[in-house]
């Protein structure tokens, strides 16, 4: 074999390290250059699941976005992902994901399916200000739009809820047509259609825009944080305002929204409250109490006045107050309860017991009663942290007694899977 002497060797070896360096320059791109990766469902969308029978159905990582009895959607600090099992006991491999890189996830929402022309979306909001909406029946990218900047940094700790269940500053809604809107709240006020992600108007800070939350065909906004006197109403379409007068108030509560402060059927202040009813505000004198809940058309309210300490609720006329029916706790598990969710069709109590009860709203008749007691967890109390509530499902953060904001995971949560997952 010849070899190579003299120059002739140096240039080999010069060429090869141009070589190698070019090679390792692509693969530093591909891995830490700006990328999207959408992994696309291989099977067909699945059907709704069958209902399935009351209880604890299981405890998972991560909080779910329950999408029409169809999917799971969760959140991680870059990544979209769903599972198809709605009722599984664990997450499953994912039906479908979509990553960005290096942006951050800042919040995730579903808009109602029927006000989206029937096409199921999953938007979410990004920290460079971008709203992706996924299919979520193929998991491909439906269309993109540039919205406000709600975070630089994925609030979702381990669980996620903070992103898919409480998401600041991004609200859904529906207008009087029935159209699907997305909403960012943060400098601003934007409004988006959810079906096409056509921009429809924007306004600058109008108020309070942290404390902004969506009610039937409208965006409300507290003229300021600090003892609101105001309540500007945004037309979801247009971005015509109305202002709806109130008393000065420290506090302003959205009441009986689907998800979030999105989709809300009425506002509580400090000594007034209101029900959305034919497009417009009306006074509630039965929502008036501060620890009031509001379940579809109907107040849902104690009769000592503690519904998160109670054994027994009365569910009145929201606009006069006028009690219609009345529950008191028996059975297997009379323990003091408290409600933990409200929805249109169910009013969901947790007793000391862990036991999950759930009302009827237009009759206060139980629907079911069963114990969610996991047989792995620890044998101790947890504090409940947030809740999401869809058709028969239900899931519960579960925190430890003394959880707070700095503690770490381990010390914040009660178990490593900290998210019960259950049916009534």
């Amino acid at each position: 074999m010849r070899r190579i002497t003299g120059w002739k060797k140096y240039a080999l070896w010069a060429a090869l390290g141009v070589v190698t360096l070019a090679a390792s320059g692509a693969v530093v791109w591909r891995v830490l250059g700006p990328a999207e990766v959408v992994t696309t469902a291989a099977s067909a969308y699945p059907n709704p699941s069958a209902s399935p029978t009351p209880g604890a159905l299981g405890a998972l990582v991560n909080s779910p976005l329950i999408v029409d009895d169809h999917l799971r959607v969760y959140a991680a600090k870059r990544q979209i992902q769903a599972d198809d099992q709605p009722a599984y006991r664990y997450e499953t491999s994912p039906y479908w994901s979509y990553r960005r890189w290096p942006q951050q996830l800042i919040g995730v929402v579903h808009p109602p399916t029927a006000s989206t022309s029937g096409v199921p979306v999953v938007v979410g909001s990004w920290s460079d200000g971008k709203l992706t909406a996924i299919d979520a029946r193929s998991g491909r990218v439906a269309w993109e739009a540039t919205a406000d900047v709600l975070g630089t940094e994925y609030p979702g700790r381990r669980t996620g809820s903070a992103v898919v269940w409480t998401p600041a500053g991004l609200l859904t809604g529906v207008t009087k047509a029935g159209q699907g809107v997305v909403v960012t709240a943060k400098e601003g006020v934007t409004a988006t259609d959810a079906a096409t992600g056509a921009r429809l108007w924007s306004t600058p800070a109008p108020g309070c825009v942290t404390q902004a939350f969506t009610v039937p065909n409208e965006v409300v906004v507290p003229d300021r944080c600090d003892g609101p006197a105001v309540l500007r109403r945004f037309d979801l379409s247009t971005g015509t305002p109305t202002d709806l007068s109130i008393e000065s108030s420290k506090t302003v509560t959205p009441l009986g929204c689907r998800v979030g402060v999105s989709e809300c059927g009425g506002v509580r202040t400090h000594n007034s409250a209101w029900i959305w009813s034919e497009g417009a505000p009306k006074p509630a004198d039965g929502l008036r109490g501060e620890t009031a809940w509001l379940a579809g058309t109907t107040a849902i309210d104690a009769p000592l006045g503690d519904t998160a300490d109670t054994r027994a609720l009365t569910g009145k006329d929201p606009v006069t107050g006028a009690v219609r029916w009345t529950w008191s706790a028996v059975g297997d598990d009379p323990s003091d309860a408290q409600i933990i969710a409200t929805t249109p069709s169910r009013v969901l109590l947790l007793t000391r017991a862990r036991t999950l009860i759930a009302l009827d709203p237009a009759t206060g008749r139980e629907l079911t009663r069963v114990s969610v007691l996991m047989d792995h967890d620890p044998d101790k109390q947890y504090a409940v942290g947030p809740v999401f509530a869809s058709g028969v499902y239900v899931a519960i953060e579960r925190l430890t007694l003394t959880a707070a904001e700095a503690d770490t995971d381990d010390e914040y949560y009660f178990t490593n899977r900290p998210v019960l997952l259950a049916a009534t």
